[in-house]
């Protein structure tokens, strides 16, 4: 697998919606391969001496531990065991003379075979990684390169929206066969993730069969928590939906996997106004993961929300200058209204723009508005989202608030993130992504609460 050189899947890993570094593996990787130099550099025919090592990283980047480290011998030759105290991403360094040559990312778990093979003469081309979990990943790769074409002329206008809901429907089972051929592999867990991921939106019937299929592993099973809570409250209610998350609970035997359960029921429960029981639960998640760097800021960062962004709290400020006049927080008391943070450039806003534009059309007749802040920096990138595209509602420019203040203001942890308000300036609810589909549900409960506009 060449092109070690480029970071492998940095992207991939941000998508990976569960953690494979959780759990701890039992046994190790054996490691293996042959490093040589060539003729024009070096003609002794000696290739010893160049070290190959794996080392684990804390989150500041500092060693905490080696898990592989071998010497060549004259001919190029290495080989032993890798210890595997997670499979996850670690990374592995090539050295001679005291000199570092390479630093590539190489993905481990255990009972696997890892092949090395590269001339030092000209490493960047020449470095090969082979292993179950490197095909895998060459393959889903190769596939997200692919699918990215595809969206690309989806974007250009190239392919209509019938076609495109078929050709991701393909696509989803596409993923899912690399899921079905490689299922311990990360690579494996990230096509399966991104398989449920677009019938998230396409298909939420196929994507509960899958989600049965992937949720007795503890690696995929916050993904099931994730997607299948949020698809059965809204077909079934809340109760349903706590109960499926008792019943994942019960399967997962990781503490990873438990920690994030208990962490998408808190989220249910405050995105269902159940602010009290979300707070209590919090207060126990918090005791349970005192020394937790991840469930200490996540915990932080829902207490904001419990205390300032819960559904029944006044919205925070905002204000800026329109044409018209000035939309703010108080021109807006009397309307319901969404209030979007993204960026434009977020390919999830520009694939639900259209959806919005609908929204607004149908349900302005119940007074309903939108109002967009964007996160973009640049006047330029505003002005050309629209201009190709309609702007029935008031849009802020670049510069007419801090973008840091509004962030923090609003907490914003994903784009694109919008709240509904009702007529009195309260949340209603806050959408973070594709949480956007259910908004519909959330403006007819408003509607019927307080009545068609006056």
């Amino acid at each position: 697998m060449k092109k070690p050189f480029i970071s492998i899947a940095l992207g991939l890993t941000a998508m990976f919606a569960v953690s494979c570094s959780g759990g701890s593996e039992e046994g190790g990787a054996r490691m293996e391969g042959r490093l040589t130099v060539a003729d024009s550099v070096d003609q002794s025919g000696d290739y010893s001496g160049i070290g190959v090592t794996v080392v684990r990283e804390d989150s500041a980047g500092a060693i905490t531990d080696t898990l592989f480290h071998q010497v060549t011998d004259s001919t190029g030759r290495f080989a032993g065991m890798a210890k595997v105290p997670a499979q996850n991403r670690y990374p592995l360094s090539i050295t001679r003379n005291q000199s570092e040559l390479a630093r590539v990312p190489l993905y481990l778990s255990a009972d696997d075979t890892v092949r090395v093979t590269g001339d030092l003469a000209n490493l960047q081309q020449t470095l090969d990684i082979h292993s179950r979990e490197h095909e895998a990943l060459e393959l889903f790769q190769r596939m997200n390169r692919t699918i990215g074409r595809v969206r690309i002329y989806a974007q250009a206008g190239r392919i209509s929206a019938d076609s495109l809901s078929q050709e991701m429907n393909k696509w989803s089972g596409l993923y899912w066969e690399v899921y079905e051929r490689y299922p311990t592999t990360i690579a494996g867990k990230m096509a399966a993730t991104e398989s449920i991921r677009i019938l998230n939106t396409q298909d939420p019937d196929s994507m509960m069969l899958r989600l049965n299929q992937v949720r007795a592993d503890d690696d995929l099973v916050g993904l099931a928590a994730t997607y299948g809570k949020d698809y059965l409250a809204q077909d079934q209610g809340l109760d349903h939906a706590l109960a499926y998350l008792d019943t994942l609970q019960q399967m997962t035997e990781g503490s990873q996997a438990s920690m994030r359960i208990r962490m998408e029921r808190i989220k249910l429960l405050y995105d269902s106004a159940r602010v009290e029981t979300a707070q209590n639960l919090l207060t126990d998640f918090q005791n349970s993961y005192p020394d937790n760097p991840t469930a200490r800021n996540w915990s932080e960062a829902i207490q904001y929300d419990l205390d300032y962004l819960a559904p029944g709290d006044t919205i925070p400020e905002f204000s800026f200058g329109t044409n018209g006049g000035t939309v703010s927080r108080e021109s807006l008391l009397g309307t319901p209204y969404i209030l979007e943070i993204t960026s434009l450039a977020s390919r999830t806003y520009q694939q639900q723009f259209d959806r919005t534009v609908v929204i607004h059309s149908i349900y302005r007749n119940y007074g309903l508005q939108v109002v967009t802040l964007p996160l973009d920096e640049s006047q330029v990138t505003i002005e050309g989202f629209f201009e190709e595209r309609v702007q029935p509602w008031p849009v802020a420019q670049a510069g007419a608030y801090d973008r840091q203040e509004l962030v923090n203001r609003f907490n914003i942890r994903g784009t694109p993130t919008r709240f509904l308000v009702d007529r009195q300036g309260r949340i209603v609810r806050r959408y973070v992504g594709t949480e956007f589909r259910d908004i519909i549900q959330g403006i007819q409960t408003l509607i019927n609460n307080e009545g068609p506009a006056s």
